[in-house]
């Protein structure tokens, strides 16, 4: 089964597809209703081999095939049982940046995929849900709070002349202050663990998160192909992470320079697709990123279309089959309505 999962990971066409009509077969002949079914049933030996290769790349440069071609083919089910191996991945790709990069971009790639195709309807009605339980939880709070009474009153005062007193250098005696100081009781204030500290992440989600945080690093990367695959790697990642504002929003800071990098000084390629990253971001991230958008980007957004003008007005038919034509329309065509959601119009 192994080596038939490797095959139809392949990039070859004709390959890949042979090998996907095997595993129908092997269906068939062992009673399985589904590749889905083959593949989670036998996911502890597939696992297992995926390490094992994974610590051999020298010797198995296409384990990552394997693993590929498990995340294409099956469902939400599967996630819990390959976590372990996605995690060797990761540390693998943390070992080899320079030269296995894009092997296992693929690979991210293809789970990003999946797990936007398995939570991107439960992720949307997560985020509405968070935020409709926030501010449930903000009310019923508010409602809790007990009402200030007199004598926290008279208290706040007497703090605050204190305080008045010792900014001017009138130091009042301290047996004095100490009988005109009001201490109420302390109370104890209900234990609240969310609001203390980040609530977990789900697991589909921390993956994301994880693998985030690897595109910051790449996104520099000096190969064009690389940069590529992880400007589509961190699109998806954006829209998994999108339910869970309070590390999306840092996530985003900590990627907006890479990315204002690869949408001004670029290959015209990555620009675009930097482009659509960007929209992406917009979408699920608002009005956090107006003020970064309008100093870094919108400026030289404005400067290059004016450049392009005359050129684009004098050009002919040709020119709607160039790169510059398509990276100008995807500009002028996303840049309205970018900018209503990042709310410029203030």
């Amino acid at each position: 089964l192994y080596p038939v999962l490797e095959k139809a990971g392949d990039k070859t066409l004709l390959i890949s597809e042979t090998a996907v009509g095997t595993l129908i077969d092997i269906c068939d002949a062992c009673g399985y209703d589904s590749m889905q079914c083959l593949i989670n049933e036998n996911s502890d030996y597939l696992v297992n081999g995926i390490s094992l290769n994974l610590r051999q790349l020298a010797h198995q440069p296409h384990a990552s095939r394997v693993l590929d071609t498990m995340l294409r083919h099956s469902d939400a089910s599967l996630l819990p049982l390959v976590e372990d191996v996605i995690q060797d991945v990761l540390s693998t790709l943390d070992q080899s940046y320079d030269n296995q990069a894009s092997t296992f971009l693929r690979v991210l790639y293809s789970l990003m995929a999946a797990l936007v195709q398995w939570f991107g309807t439960a992720c949307s009605e997560e985020g509405q849900q968070g935020q409709a339980a926030e501010r449930r939880c903000r009310a019923v709070r508010q409602a809790q709070q007990p009402p200030v009474t007199s004598r926290e009153v008279k208290q706040f005062f007497l703090d605050y002349v204190r305080q008045k007193q010792i900014a001017e250098g009138n130091l009042p005696d301290s047996d004095d202050d100490e009988a005109d100081l009001v201490h109420p009781p302390a109370e104890t204030e209900p234990h609240d663990s969310e609001a203390e500290g980040e609530t977990r992440l789900p697991s589909h989600a921390q993956l994301a998160k994880d693998i985030l945080e690897r595109c910051i690093h790449l996104l520099s990367d000096g190969n064009l192909r690389v940069r590529l695959q992880v400007l589509d790697v961190l699109e998806l990642c954006v829209t998994v992470l999108h339910p869970h504002e309070n590390h999306l929003l840092p996530m985003a800071h900590r990627v907006w320079p890479a990315l204002v990098t690869r949408l001004i000084s670029d290959d015209p390629l990555a620009v675009l697709r930097a482009f659509k990253v960007l929209c992406t971001l917009a979408q699920k991230c608002g009005d956090f990123l107006r003020q970064r958008f309008s100093k870094d980007i919108l400026p030289k957004l404005a400067s290059s279309l004016l450049s392009q003008a005359p050129a684009s007005a004098r050009a002919g038919p040709v020119y709607s089959h160039t790169l510059a034509f398509k990276l100008q329309l995807a500009v002028l065509q996303g840049l309205g309505s970018l900018c209503e959601k990042l709310d410029m119009g203030e």
